[in-house]
């Protein structure tokens, strides 16, 4: 069986896609889901609720901000590997989770990125897209890192710690920077598709300001504890969401 932490705060728009192409999988082992929900005011409980059928275990736990949920979703789960996947996201391809485990296993790793790319047609989202998988694969070099779907042993994920709670954001790379000291890092070449509803509402040229300043942060100076800028979670509406976006399950 593996396990698939999610945190979430207010996704009912984009939660029910998610657990929907996981559904999907074709997938020999148990998928255990955990939700680490941060007080979800809509119909996220909800919508959770009703996916229990489709899978061979469900659990909501209580979460907080991102670190905090993955650690306590972590924590509840029984699985191995462990994915923690944004609620956001969709697994596109029905072979997705097989094909990710196989090589994770396969190549004997304890923690592990992904590549992404996004729920849009514009050919500028997929130049950023296809931009951060060389930023990936340039930087695992000197500093690891992983963001929106991580693979992690159960075993590695015990010994880190889990996610640094007191860092306010890029806590994702953190985690992974640091389980790739102890363990095995690298990148699983299948890519999740990842919503574009924070380039939509802060327009892009601002979005990219924030990751190259944070990115800088973590390469010159370090994990990122105090904020250098307002980075919202769990604060988006449908009206963020692609219009162009076309994604097939």
């Amino acid at each position: 069986m593996i396990s698939i932490v999610i945190p979430a705060l207010n996704e009912e728009k984009y939660i029910g896609r998610l657990l929907d192409s996981i559904a999907q999988q074709d997938f020999d082992e148990g998928i255990e889901i955990v939700v680490a929900d941060a007080g979800s005011t809509d119909a996220t409980k909800k919508i959770i609720e009703s996916h229990k059928r489709n899978f061979f275990k469900v659990l909501i736990v209580k979460g907080g901000m991102p670190a905090v949920g993955r650690n306590n979703g972590a924590k509840a789960s029984l699985g191995d590997p462990i994915f923690f996947i944004d609620a956001d996201l969709i697994i596109p391809e029905r072979d997705f989770l097989k094909k990710a485990v196989d090589y994770f296993r396969k190549k004997n790793l304890d923690i592990a990125a992904t590549y992404l790319r996004p729920d849009s047609e514009w050919w500028v989202d997929k130049l950023l897209s296809h931009l951060y998988n060389i930023f990936l694969q340039i930087i695992k070099f000197f500093r690891p890192s992983g963001s929106m779907c991580i693979a992690a042993s159960r075993e590695l994920f015990n010994k880190t710690g889990g996610y640094p709670e007191d860092v306010v954001m890029a806590e994702d790379h953190d985690f992974v920077n640091a389980a790739s000291k102890i363990g095995r890092y690298g990148i699983i070449p299948y890519a999740p598709i990842f919503s574009m509803r924070r380039f939509n509402k802060e327009g892009r040229p601002r979005v990219l300001y924030k990751y190259l300043l944070s990115s800088l942060h973590l390469i010159f100076f370090g994990p990122i504890k105090k904020s250098i800028f307002k980075y919202e979670f769990g604060n988006f509406d449908e009206k963020h969401h692609n219009e162009r976006s076309k994604t097939a399950l």
